[in-house]
């Protein structure tokens, strides 16, 4: 027996909680929650042609949405609220829109090839859309923010973009 008449506690006592790891557990699913919602946000907006976009406008109003077109020839390079824009014409199936894109182009922008644009309607026209060889000049213009030039490994002939070249009056 031992002569230490201290009372033994009846359970030993528990180590104190680290709470580091709990709290970088919930930022971490924190981060992955966040991520996951912009990138499942970009992947909700809706892809037009042109001519469907021109077609819906009225329920396009104050939506982002993404539409794929040829930007015809005349290209105007011009700052707009003080950042460097391109305006153009954009055309598929024989329609045109105006657009206003904010930012650098795409690296292989260029009147004839396709580019997918990302952006919105807005009401009104712009100065510089005036001096467009193509105009719509309906009054409505798409601002843009983000293009991708639409392209693939497939060079062969297609009959359906020969035909949409052909209707937005551009030789291929």
């Amino acid at each position: 027996m031992t002569d230490d008449l201290a009372p033994i506690p009846a359970r030993p006592e528990k180590p104190p909680r680290r709470r580091g790891p709990l709290i970088a557990t919930v930022l971490l699913l924190l981060g992955v929650g966040v991520v996951l919602f912009v990138t499942l946000g970009d992947a909700a907006l809706v892809f037009y042609e042109v001519d469907e976009a021109v077609e819906k406008r009225d329920e396009l109003v104050e939506k982002r949405f993404r539409v794929v077109g040829t930007p015809l020839p005349g290209i105007v390079e011009t700052r707009i609220g003080g950042e460097s824009t391109v305006v153009f014409t954009f055309c598929a199936g024989g329609v045109y829109a105006d657009v206003a894109h904010a930012g650098d182009p795409a690296e292989l922008f260029q009147p004839g090839v396709p580019v997918v644009l990302q952006g919105e309607w807005v009401a009104g026209s712009l100065v510089e859309i005036d001096s467009l060889e193509h105009s719509a000049n309906d009054g409505w213009f798409l601002l843009t923010d983000h293009m991708v030039v639409k392209h693939d490994n497939d060079y062969r002939t297609d009959k359906d973009r020969v035909t949409d070249v052909a209707s937005c009056a551009l030789k291929e």
